[in-house]
């Protein structure tokens, strides 16, 4: 019986669910001292994780930062 990565088992959008969870607590206090609230910050979030699938969780940060600052600055 072959050995199977556990990673590779989980379906897709449980493997979304988390990079979006795990995002959201990452950002909570830099979208809090930008004045966002929760939701504003879970779409973004969201949208990110949805667009950059493959990337790693460092440049997924970088990119919500800047989208973060952006909204607060609209």
């Amino acid at each position: 019986m072959a050995v199977t990565d556990v990673g590779s088992a989980q379906p897709e959008a449980s493997r979304q669910r988390a990079a979006i969870q795990h995002m959201m607590r990452r950002l909570d206090g830099f979208a809090r001292a930008l004045g966002l609230d929760e939701a504003a910050t879970r779409e973004i979030v969201a949208r990110i994780a949805a667009d950059m699938p493959g990337r790693s969780d460092d440049e997924r940060l970088e990119t919500a930062r800047s989208c973060l600052l952006a909204a607060a600055s609209a």
